[in-house]
Formats: C-alpha cells, sequence, structure tokens
C-alpha cells in the first residue's frame, strides 16, 4: 500500500489543474468511497459538486495518477454558521454559562444586513501576547463578513438562542483570520468572567495532536451536540463562498471528517462552525469550519494557533505537570541507599560492572556526587579485599571520577541525556532490573580455600594483594573527595 506521503506528494503536483476545473470543489487524500461506503484503500480524491458522465475526456479524473487510485466525490463545501432574520428565533443551545467553556453557543452582539449570526465557542486558548486566556471560533462566527472591526462585541449564548445585549456580552474580537489555511478568530474574556480549559460534554482538554487517517474523533457543537466520527482524508485544498465581499476562498492542507453513521447521522451542521475536533484522548486536532453532507473540513490546528498566536488552554492537572517528570534525584538515591546489602554481593556487581549503561551513569557528576557518599562503596571495597578482579571492576568505576569528562555527552542509553531527572531515570530502571540478593549471613566465606581439603593460599601472596587492593581503596576515597571539594 502507498504511503500518505506518497499520495500527497501527487496531489499537489495536479491539484491546481482539477481545482481550476468548473464543478470542481476540493482535492485531497483519502479513503476511496465505493457504493457510498467508504474503504481502506487510500486514494487521491477530486471532489465536485455533481457527479457526472457528461465530461469531456481531457476533463476527466484518470483512474491513476502515476500509478495511484483515484476517486471522485460529490461534495458542495458550506460555512457551517447558522443565522435568522433578527427577531426570529429557532434555538438550539439556549445555556448560559458563567464561567466560560468549549463547546457552547456564541455569536456576534451586532446585526448585520437585518440577520443575526450564531456559531460555537471552540476552546479557551491562551494569548501568546499578554497570557490572559481568550476564546477561540472561526473568523465567519465572529467577524461574520468584511465589515467587522476589532473590538467587535460577542455574546453567549448568540442572539438567536437567547442571548441579550449588553448584559450576556463576554469579550470582544482581538484578532480575526481568513487565509489560505486558516478560518479563525479571537475573542478576548472580560475581567472578572471565568473560563475553564475544557468542552461541554467531552472535558478537560489535554493538549493538541497532529489529525492522521483513520483517527477516531468527536465534537461538542451549538447545533448538533456531541458527535463523533472518523478522519477520511488530509492535505485538502477546498473551495468554500465566504459570500458578498468576500468571495469564493481556496483553503489548502484542510482535515476532512466522516460522520459515525451508526452513532449520528451528521458529525456538524449550521451553527456548528467554531467547534473543536478532539480525538479519544482529549488532544484537540482541529477547528471545524465547514461541512459538505456528511463530511465535515477543518483547520488543523497547529496552523490555527500559529496564526493567531495562542496556545491552547489545558486542564489544570496537566498544566501543573508541564511535562516535568515527577522523579527527582533525591528518590533515586534514597532506592540507591536502600540497597545497603545489594552493592556487598560479589556476583551482582560482576554483572554491574559490565552495564554500559552503569558505567555511563557513573560518569555523571552530580550522581557520582551522592553515591561517592555512601559508605557502602567503602564498604564493599572491603568486603571484596581478597577478590582482586571484582575491587578493579568496582575501581573502574570510580576512577572517572579523578578526572570529569570534558564536552557533550558520549553516545549510550544514558550519553544522551541531557536533564538529570531523564538520567536518574535510566538509573532507576537500571536497579528495577536488580533482583533478589544473597543476605550477608547466607554468604560464603571467601577469606579461605573454598573446599575444606584444599591447600589454604599462601600468606606472602595474600599479604601483598591486601596491600595493592587497600591502595587502590585509597586512591577511590581521593578521588571521592576531590569531587566533594567545591570548585574555585
Amino acid at each position: 500500500m502507498p504511503s500518505v506521503a506518497e499520495l500527497v506528494a501527487v496531489k499537489q503536483k495536479v491539484e491546481q489543474r482539477f481545482l481550476d476545473q468548473p464543478g470542481v470543489t476540493g482535492i485531497d487524500v483519502g479513503y476511496k468511497e465505493v457504493g457510498g461506503e467508504l474503504t481502506d484503500q487510500i486514494a487521491v480524491r477530486v471532489h465536485v459538486a455533481r457527479k457526472s458522465d457528461d465530461i469531456p475526456s481531457a476533463d476527466r479524473v484518470p483512474e491513476n495518477l502515476e500509478g495511484f487510485v483515484t476517486d471522485v466525490v460529490e461534495r458542495v463545501y458550506e460555512l457551517q454558521v447558522a443565522s435568522r432574520p433578527a427577531g426570529m428565533t429557532l434555538q438550539a443551545d439556549t445555556r448560559h454559562f458563567s464561567t466560560l467553556k468549549g463547546g457552547v453557543s456564541m455569536g456576534p452582539s451586532r446585526v448585520i444586513d437585518g440577520s443575526v449570526f450564531a456559531g460555537t465557542l471552540g476552546a479557551v486558548v491562551v494569548d501568546n501576547a499578554t497570557r490572559a486566556k481568550a476564546a477561540l471560533t472561526n473568523f465567519h462566527v465572529a467577524a461574520v463578513d468584511s465589515t467587522f472591526q476589532i473590538g467587535d462585541r460577542m455574546v453567549q449564548p448568540s442572539l438567536i438562542d437567547t442571548g441579550a445585549t449588553p448584559q450576556g456580552e463576554f469579550g470582544a474580537i482581538l484578532r480575526a483570520k481568513l487565509s489560505d489555511a486558516v478560518d479563525g478568530a479571537l475573542i478576548s474574556i472580560d475581567p472578572g468572567r471565568a473560563a475553564s480549559c475544557e468542552i461541554d460534554e467531552i472535558g478537560p482538554v489535554q493538549g493538541t495532536r497532529k489529525a492522521t487517517l483513520g483517527m477516531a474523533v468527536r465534537k461538542r457543537g451549538r447545533t448538533t451536540g456531541l458527535t463523533h466520527g472518523s478522519v477520511d482524508g488530509v492535505s485538502g485544498s477546498i473551495q468554500v463562498d465566504y459570500g458578498d465581499g468576500l468571495g469564493v476562498h481556496t483553503l489548502t492542507n484542510q482535515v476532512s471528517i466522516a460522520a459515525d453513521t451508526s452513532r449520528n447521522a451528521l458529525f456538524s451542521d449550521h451553527g456548528d462552525s467554531g467547534s473543536v475536533i478532539v480525538d479519544d484522548d482529549g488532544f484537540v486536532v482541529a477547528l471545524l469550519f465547514a461541512g459538505a453532507g456528511s463530511s465535515t473540513s477543518a483547520n488543523p490546528i497547529a496552523a490555527v494557533l500559529s496564526e493567531l498566536n495562542v496556545s491552547m488552554c489545558v486542564s489544570g492537572s496537566q498544566a501543573a505537570r508541564g511535562g516535568v517528570p515527577a522523579t527527582h534525584g533525591k528518590p533515586v538515591v534514597k532506592d540507591v541507599r536502600d540497597h545497603k546489602e545489594l552493592v556487598k554481593d560479589k556476583e551482582l556487581i560482576k554483572e554491574l560492572t559490565k552495564d554500559k549503561e552503569l558505567k555511563e551513569f557513573t560518569k555523571d557528576k552530580e550522581i557520582a556526587k551522592e553515591l561517592t557518599k555512601e559508605k557502602d562503596i567503602k564498604e564493599f571495597s572491603k568486603d571484596s579485599v581478597l577478590d582482586n578482579k571484582t575491587l578493579k571492576d568496582a575501581i573502574d568505576h570510580i576512577k572517572p571520577l579523578e578526572e570529569p569528562p570534558v564536552g557533550p555527552p558520549g553516545p549510550g542509553p544514558l550519553g544522551g541525556q541531557t536533564s538529570l531527572e531523564q538520567r536518574l531515570s535510566a538509573v532507576e530502571a537500571q536497579l528495577a532490573r536488580l533482583g533478589s540478593f544473597i543476605e550477608p549471613e547466607q554468604r560464603p566465606d571467601l577469606r579461605g580455600a573454598a573446599l575444606p581439603t584444599a591447600p589454604q593460599p599462601a600468606q606472602d601472596g595474600t599479604e601483598e594483594l591486601r596491600a595493592e587492593l587497600e591502595r587502590q581503596v585509597a586512591d577511590a576515597v581521593t578521588a571521592k573527595s576531590e569531587f566533594d571539594t567545591p570548585m574555585a
């Protein structure tokens, strides 16, 4: 099966040729339709207002492009804003919220050409310029047309849904953007008005993600409420009529959503414009702005946030975590201290000294300072006095401390880590791999021969070896002392 990237590359080569043809409303990469049902085959899809056999052969969509499958789908895109003549009501979501949140009715306070408009407050965001909370919706929901001004007031719920001015007003247009990728607007939130980083019927926002083909998604909008669907198209270029004063706009790199018809007939309808589209984990992936029957089109959320210069407002607990690991240095060192008997076990020490990750770990100055304070390392050296190889391996870990490495860390599982928390987490993982250990009373006395009937080691050799090992221990203690001494 070809990759999405390969198909997108082909689509980009031919899209302008097709978009310039009469009746073509868009082109994207998505799942091929057969008999009105989506398949799992990925194709370059050309969108048309109406399928017809009365098309000149030169203008027909070929069955394949550069060896890749194509498809033709019927879609006419309309802005998903609701409008009614002033004085006429057709209510959908009449709830008034003292604490603003995503997924609820909103609209302009002004009457435009005798009509009032309604859309959806998609989510609460953070204005990067001021760090203040603000509301996210579409350009065509807040500004409506080319007659808008920065500072135009907004009301929640919309005037269609029993909203009233000025008592229902909550903020004003800060920024409004209609570009080749984004239909978005940023609305201020009046001082003293509370706002929550959650979406009605969905819950707290966890962050943002990129929409991918097949991703299950949902949204909460003013008109159709909570609906479910899946991403059926990406990299879409679609043509939408914005009306008098603005005309037809082509928006590129758009996301297409197919309704989950087992749960809802439509994913969106008029009045749902401005809703944010969220995955199953609570991450926002797109901003809804247009629809075509059971299909919905949306701006990728990354483009929206970038062009409006805002960040997604996430739930309190997620924001507090800020991506910083909860594990810090001291719990790790405590774990090391809890393994006092572990460092006395010769067989385990032999295994540890073969571990390249542990060698890299002991080169870390901050961790080494903590570990070299432990009496257990000294005890280990003394307990292993007759096992020269074991002690030498342990000393090899301590000797690098005499000359701290200069420059960036070397390669290896720990060498690429840049923060102390990450290195400590890696050490914890190594400690977790250690199983049970032999208790002191269970260990054999290795100071004599292995068997009672075997000859005892020569005293002269033992004393000489003892002296050499004690010298190495002294060197290790000196190295540790130098590390404990603050640098000038």
